[in-house]
């Protein structure tokens, strides 16, 4: 296993400046999942490798959450179950970067917002030189239900578009990618932002 998207355990402490005792703490806590943990054979015996672009993100939000947030709070913003938590609009729209127009747009005839929702009017908000939700209004983001998903902004033929994936995607080369954003990233923003009052 090699190659820029993957990392060793040692380089992934030294990386990020916790111990290994931290790393599985937060293993066993649930915040992050057994399976990001791959073993490996190398010449020296075995050694657990991680997906950079998963685990390097996961730490620096834990690191960035821990000290203001419960444990089961942090498992909520990291894997949130859709019926969990609930936004209001009067809340988000306390978020400088949250356009409230795009979100009332957003929200239509909702009463409530999940987390899922609150991080798409988040990256639209901050898109608006590139991205125009109004072209958007009849796309169906209802499947989008795991905060491990990729949002791209893609330019094609002089026009941006969006891609939003369970995986990284191989882009056809004619397509250059403007923005890729894990949504994990965002909803680790928000919750600093929002400061825990959605409770």
């Amino acid at each position: 296993m090699c190659g820029e998207k993957v990392i060793s355990k040692k380089e992934l402490l030294k990386l990020c400046n916790i111990s290994y005792g931290q790393l599985y703490r937060w293993k066993r806590e649930g915040l992050i999942p057994d399976e990001w943990f791959i073993k490996q054979s190398v010449s020296t015996g075995q050694e657990t490798f991680f997906n950079r672009e998963d685990i390097i993100p996961r730490i620096k939000t834990i690191i960035e959450l821990k000290d203001k947030y419960q444990l089961e709070e942090i498992k909520k913003f990291l894997n949130p179950k859709i019926d969990e938590r609930e936004f209001f609009i009067k809340d988000i729209i306390a978020i400088d970067e949250i356009d409230p127009f795009i979100a009332k747009k957003y929200m239509n005839n909702k009463k409530s917002l999940s987390i899922f929702d609150v991080v798409l009017i988040y990256l639209f908000s901050v898109n608006q030189d590139v991205l125009n939700f109004d072209d958007y209004l009849d796309y169906d983001f209802s499947e989008i239900k795991s905060l491990d998903m990729y949002f791209y902004i893609l330019l094609m033929e002089n026009k941006y578009y969006i891609l939003i994936t369970n995986k990284e995607s191989i882009i056809d080369h004619t397509i250059k990618i403007y923005k890729k954003v894990k949504l994990s990233s965002i909803s680790a923003i928000i919750a600093k932002k929002l400061g825990g009052k959605n409770e």
